[in-house]
C-alpha cells in the first residue's frame, strides 16, 4: 500500500464523505477500491480517483472550487476530519476491516441517481444504505 494512494482516496472520502459515520467513510473508501479491483474500470487508484467523462471528474468533489483550499488546510492542521478521512482510506486499502458494502462500486445520496440504474454497459445490483448513501455494485455486463 503506497502512501500516495492512502492520500487519493482520503481525499476523495473527505470531499464525498466528511461528517458521515465512521462506517460512511469507510464504505466509501471501499468503492475506489473495489474499482481498482474489477475488470472495467482502472486498475490504480491514481486512474480510479482522477478519472473523468465529459471534462467532469467522476468523483464531484474534486470539481468543486473550495475542494482544494479546504482539503489543504485539513492536512497542514492534521484536523480530525482529515485524520478519519486517513483511517478510512487506510483501513480500505489495506482490507484491515471488512468491507461494509459488499463489493460496491458506486454510491450516491438517497435522492434517484443514473449510477443505480442498468446500463447497455453494466448491471447494478446488491444495494446498501449506509448513513445518506446508497451503495451499489455495478458489473461489466459479459460480451
Amino acid at each position: 500500500m503506497e502512501n500516495d494512494d492512502i492520500h487519493h482516496v482520503a481525499r476523495i472520502v473527505f470531499g464525498e464523505a466528511r461528517g458521515e459515520s465512521e462506517e460512511g467513510q469507510l464504505a466509501v473508501a471501499y468503492t475506489l477500491v473495489n474499482r481498482k479491483n474489477l475488470r472495467g474500470y482502472p486498475n490504480t487508484i491514481y486512474e480510479v480517483v482522477y478519472q473523468s467523462y465529459d471534462n467532469k471528474h467522476y468523483y464531484k468533489t474534486l470539481d468543486d472550487k473550495d475542494h482544494d483550499e479546504t482539503w489543504k488546510r485539513a492536512v497542514a492542521s492534521n484536523s480530525t476530519e482529515y485524520q478519519n478521512a486517513i483511517r478510512a482510506a487506510t483501513e480500505a486499502l489495506s482490507a484491515k476491516r471488512p468491507d461494509p458494502t459488499r463489493g460496491a462500486t458506486d454510491f450516491y445520496a438517497r435522492d434517484p441517481d443514473p449510477s443505480a440504474d442498468d446500463n447497455e454497459f453494466y448491471q447494478a445490483h446488491g444495494m446498501i444504505i449506509i448513513g445518506k448513501y446508497i451503495f451499489v455494485s455495478r458489473r461489466l455486463r459479459s460480451s
